[in-house]
């Protein structure tokens, strides 16, 4: 899969963006509710799969200290370039998201934002993804996830259900449920992406 993505950012093309702007507003009421329990600069958060820094910087602007992970590191230059031309401090890894420690991805993150990332892993990578995660949280952590609904879908990622993220993130619950309100492309308008907020237990 990330060799599919590493090709795609180097033609070019990528379509799971070109929604970003539909999507902020309910992105950044979601934010909203993880800021209300804390004070700006509100802490560390970690954005898994950041691909070309969108949220990232988002997070950022808001009073955030970010750190973005992207396997792909086309995905990556371009998110530093976001960065720079926002004129905003964040720091962005290359490395995998089942591998954050090895990526160099330090400690102490209090929210963690996913948007789509873990659709696209098999089961044994959302496991390792969620020890990592484990690893470099907080105790009071939460974290945003965006996900599809689970179905096959030939080449498209399969998604997920509550029990996956159940499986992958053992120490946590979900705490909140939210439909996606932004209208998708026309390809995509069976996938019913939902918003998971986690709270760690």
């Amino acid at each position: 899969m990330s060799r599919w993505y590493r090709f795609l950012y180097s033609i070019g093309i990528t379509p799971w963006e070109e929604d970003a702007e539909a999507v902020a507003p309910q992105f950044e009421s979601l934010v909203e509710l993880e800021e209300k329990a804390r004070e700006s600069p509100y802490g560390r958060a970690l954005d898994l799969g950041c691909g070309s820094g969108r949220w990232s910087v988002t997070l950022a602007q808001r009073g955030w200290k970010v750190t973005g992970v992207d396997v792909v590191p086309k995905a990556i230059q371009t998110a530093r370039k976001r960065a720079q031309a926002a004129e905003i401090d964040v720091e962005f890894v290359t490395g995998d998201v089942s591998d954050l420690r090895a990526a160099g991805v330090s400690s102490g993150f209090s929210f963690v934002l996913d948007v789509e990332c873990f659709n696209h892993l098999n089961d044994s990578q959302r496991v390792a993804m969620g020890r990592e995660v484990n690893a470099v949280t907080t105790e009071d952590a939460t974290m945003l996830l965006l996900v599809w609904t689970r179905a096959r879908r030939g080449p498209l990622p399969p998604g997920a259900d509550p029990e996956d993220l159940e499986m992958a993130f053992p120490g946590w619950r979900i705490a909140g449920k939210y439909p996606y309100e932004a209208e998708l492309p026309l390809p995509l308008r069976r996938v019913s992406p939902t918003w998971y907020r986690l709270t760690r237990i």
